[in-house]
C-alpha cells in the first residue's frame, strides 16, 4: 500500500472524534491523518472501510499510510495527543467539495452537474453490510466534489463507527443479523428525496452489482482486504477473523432484505 511521510503541518480539524489533522506529505498532495494515538479502533476502521468501498467499486478518496515525522509536529498545538507513528491518510480531494447537507447543490438545475448519483444507493448498501452507526441524515458524511464547472461526484468519507464500533474480539454473529433502522440510514435524508425525485436514483440494475459484489465476495477476498493493515498497528489474527467470520460474512446475504426494508420504510419503489 502506498506510503507517504508528512513535510508541513496546516491544522487540526475539530471533531468529537478522531480529530484528524492536515498536512502536506512528500509527494506534494495534502492528506488529512488519523493516527492510532487518539483511537486505535476508529483508525482501523477508516483503513477497512475505505478499502472495502474500493472493492464494491465505490467512490472514497485515495488513501495512504502516513509516516508521522516528528519534527513537523514539534511547538505545534494539539487538542489530543499530537500526531505519530504511522497514520490512517485520506488525501484532500481535487475539486471544491462541500458536505451533502450543504443543500444549497441541491436545487434542480444544480442536480444535472452530477456525474454518478448511483454511487449514493452504493453507499447505502455498503453502510448495511457494515452497520456504519455514524452516517445518517443528521450527519451525512458525504462529500459533494465539484470537478469543473459542470460536474460533480459523490464520495463517502468517515468509517471510523463501522462495525457498530465495537471491539473485534466482541463481535457476535448471533447479534451481527440485526437490520438498521430507517433513523440510522441516508435514505432518510430529506436530500435523498430531492435527488430520488430527479434522478430515479435508487435503480435495480445499481442496487443489484453492488448487492452482487457483497454477496459473492469471498473468505478470501475479504482476508486480502484486511491485508493492508500494517504490521505497526498491531491488530491480532483473531481481530481480522472475528471481523471477517462474525460480521462480514454473516451479514453479506442479509443486506438485500434489509435494504428492501428500509425502502418500504422510506416509502420508494424500484422501478
Amino acid at each position: 500500500m502506498r506510503r507517504v511521510k508528512t513535510e508541513r503541518f496546516i491544522r487540526q480539524i475539530e471533531t468529537q472524534g478522531s480529530v484528524p489533522s492536515i498536512f502536506e506529505c512528500s509527494d506534494g498532495e495534502t492528506w488529512y491523518i488519523k493516527h492510532i494515538g487518539n483511537n486505535r479502533l476508529h483508525v482501523i476502521n477508516e483503513l477497512i472501510g475505505a478499502s472495502l468501498l474500493q472493492f464494491l467499486d465505490l467512490p472514497t478518496p485515495e488513501m495512504a499510510l502516513v509516516e508521522v515525522v516528528p519534527e513537523t509536529v514539534i511547538d505545534e498545538k494539539f487538542d489530543r495527543k499530537p500526531p505519530q507513528g504511522l497514520a490512517f491518510g485520506s488525501r484532500q480531494l481535487k475539486g471544491q467539495s462541500k458536505s451533502l447537507d450543504k443543500g444549497d447543490l441541491f436545487q434542480h438545475q444544480e442536480m444535472c452537474k452530477f456525474a454518478a448519483p448511483q454511487a449514493l444507493i452504493g453507499i447505502v448498501l455498503f453502510d448495511i453490510w457494515v452497520y456504519n452507526t455514524d452516517r445518517g441524515p443528521h450527519n451525512p458524511n458525504v462529500l459533494i466534489e465539484e470537478v469543473g464547472k459542470d460536474s460533480c461526484h459523490l464520495v463517502a468519507i468517515d468509517h471510523a463507527m463501522i462495525f457498530e464500533g465495537k471491539e473485534y474480539c466482541g463481535l457476535d454473529s448471533s447479534r451481527n443479523s440485526l437490520p438498521p433502522t430507517i433513523e440510522e440510514s441516508l435514505i432518510s435524508h430529506p436530500l435523498y428525496r430531492d435527488v430520488y425525485d430527479s434522478f430515479g436514483l435508487f435503480s435495480s440494475d445499481e442496487a443489484d452489482r453492488v448487492l452482487g459484489r457483497i454477496e459473492n465476495g469471498t473468505e478470501s477476498e475479504l482476508h486480502d482486504i484486511l491485508k493492508v493493515i500494517p504490521d505497526e498497528w498491531e491488530v491480532k489474527e483473531t481481530e481480522k477473523e472475528s471481523i471477517i467470520k462474525h460480521y462480514l460474512l454473516p451479514r453479506k446475504n442479509l443486506v438485500r432484505s434489509f435494504y428492501q426494508q428500509l425502502l418500504e420504510d422510506a416509502k420508494i419503489k424500484l422501478p
